[in-house]
């Protein structure tokens, strides 16, 4: 039996949800009902001679056969789009989900087929018409009075918003979702996992770094490497935007590994686009810039045959990055060009301001060469800091008000210049990127850090340090290691912790692309972008 199938009876199989409504758990007021008179007995069990109901006439036996007729051709279809999604047809599978739609009854039926229907609009970039499909989940939930239905279709709007820019929004959905949904369970996983990347654009890194632990405990304890790799790529962008270079690429690593080896069920392997992708970015700050093209292009292939626009219109902005990374400032441009049209044409305002930063990048790295004058960059930046104000991207307006400074101060306007200037130094104060231990500042520049369990920042040396203080004297082993931000307990490892401090350091050629690793039609890809 195909995998299809078993997906498609697993979820169609009607069974009901664990939880029950709150409201069917209490008991009569007047506890005069027994718990067994929720139970509908034959008469002939309890005894009774009444009349007995007339049997059902003919037009009712035909209109029973046909609903049931209705069912089961709604239920092939459904099993057919899924294999014609797998096999990357991803128009004909929608027809047939769409078509099976006007025919399927059962809630629990509907509320999965438009699961489907949302997954396969959110992988094109339609953004506002998977909203639609996860509203139409809300309101069966809601019919149901189901907190596991409610709980995936809050989780469905969080993720829609998120790519919209609505960062706020989507959190307040991340959080109605985690109060209808179990502790220990797939779905709040990855809600935990969402709220994470929602503050990481918000530039809330402890918060963020919170979220990813609660996400990787949930992945852990029910054995769900699909929700590991995911976090380990979040994981692997927060030290990203941190500047810590080694440990994002260790993280992407991590889940590169885990999208190799393991059967992850994912209709289009979109959580193995995302390891590619997050390769790349890795690999491209540490100047690896052969490897990063070629999991960039591989990642570009693969989004491309499956039709996944959110990923192409990343890749070819990664794309942009090694190519600037290069001096090739006219190619990066643009990528960043190309990567900003697919994205506004989605709707993903996440992915037009990251490639909007990449192509400022490119007209400062020209204004410094004098290839160039301080107008156009001047216009392109301050639209720029409009955009990541009005999404709450704080580290990304404190990078634009820097680069602003500089163009004022080049313009020999101090005024403006001494306000950008001001203005982002209260923005850094606002991220409060400082070491609770030695007080000094990080993520700005690049450096070496560690994550404690109660989910604060550290220098690496700070934090190897802390956690060598009880190593000397006897009466130093009495005392505990405390977090200095938060002055919690500190074990004797680090969560998460990539690396043994006392050992060397990590070498790039674990992480450096094998050839046989990647089925590429690389150059055929680069040139399609």
């Amino acid at each position: 039996m195909s995998w299809e199938s078993i997906a498609s009876r697993e979820y169609l199989s009607g069974a009901a949800s664990h939880q029950l409504s709150a409201a069917a758990l209490l008991p009569s007021p007047d506890g005069s009902r027994h718990p067994l008179d929720v139970y509908d007995f034959a008469e002939e069990e309890l005894g009774h001679r009444g009349p007995r109901p007339a049997p059902p006439g003919l037009w009712d036996c035909l209109v029973g056969c046909r609903r049931r007729v209705d069912q089961q051709l709604a239920r092939r279809k459904v099993e057919q789009g899924l294999r014609l999604y797998s096999q990357h047809k991803q128009q004909a599978a929608v027809r047939k989900w769409r078509s099976a739609l006007k025919r399927i009854r059962k809630r629990e039926d509907k509320f999965t087929l438009l699961g489907y229907l949302y997954q396969a609009y959110m992988d094109w970039g339609k953004y506002r018409e998977s909203l639609e499909f996860a509203h139409r989940q809300l309101s069966l939930a809601e019919e149901a009075d189901s907190p596991n239905l409610r709980a995936e279709a809050y989780l469905s709007l969080a993720r829609a918003h998120q790519r919209l820019g609505g960062l706020e929004r989507a959190l307040a959905y991340g959080r109605h979702s985690l109060y209808n949904e179990c502790d220990q369970c797939q779905t709040a996983g990855q809600v935990h996992l969402t709220v994470g990347s929602v503050y990481l654009e918000l530039a809330a890194f402890c918060k963020a770094l919170e979220a990813f632990q609660q996400a990787h405990k949930i992945a852990q304890g029910i054995q769900d490497p699909a929700l590991e790799l995911q976090v380990y790529v979040g994981l692997s962008e927060l030290f990203g935007r941190l500047q810590d270079a080694d440990k994002s690429a260790r993280y992407a690593a991590k889940a590169y590994d885990l999208s190799r080896s393991l059967q992850l069920g994912d209709l289009n392997s979109r959580h193995h686009r995302a390891a590619l992708l997050q390769m790349a970015s890795a690999l491209r700050k540490q100047g690896e810039l052969g490897d990063a093209q070629d999991y960039c292009t591989e990642a570009t292939r693969l989004s491309i045959v499956s039709g996944d626009q959110a990923a192409y219109a990343r890749s070819i902005r990664i794309m942009g990055d090694i190519y600037r990374k290069k001096s090739d400032i006219n190619k990066a441009y643009r990528q960043y060009e190309s990567a900003m049209g697919s994205a506004a044409g989605m709707g993903d305002r996440l992915c037009q301001m990251e490639a909007m930063d990449g192509a400022a990048r490119c007209l400062e790295a020209l204004r410094l060469q004098q290839k160039i004058c301080n107008c156009r960059p001047l216009e392109f930046n301050t639209r720029l800091l409009e955009v990541a104000s009005s999404v709450g991207a704080k580290l990304l307006v404190r990078t634009v008000r820097v680069r602003l400074g500089r163009i004022y101060e080049s313009l020999g306007d101090t005024e403006q210049q001494a306000l950008h200037e001001r203005l982002a130094q209260c923005v850094e104060e606002e991220l409060e990127l400082q070491c609770g231990a030695c007080a000094l500042p990080f993520g700005l520049e690049a450096d070496s850090l560690e994550a404690l369990p109660c989910a604060h920042i550290l220098h690496a040396r700070c934090a190897h340090e802390l956690l060598r203080s009880r190593s000397g004297r006897s009466q130093d082993k009495k005392k505990k290691r405390l977090c200095p931000d938060c002055h919690r307990s500190v074990s004797s490892r680090l969560y998460l912790q990539c690396e043994d401090p006392h050992r060397s350091t990590f070498s790039l050629a674990s992480l450096s692309l094998r050839a046989s690793d990647l089925t590429l039609s690389s150059r055929q890809a680069t040139s399609s972008v």
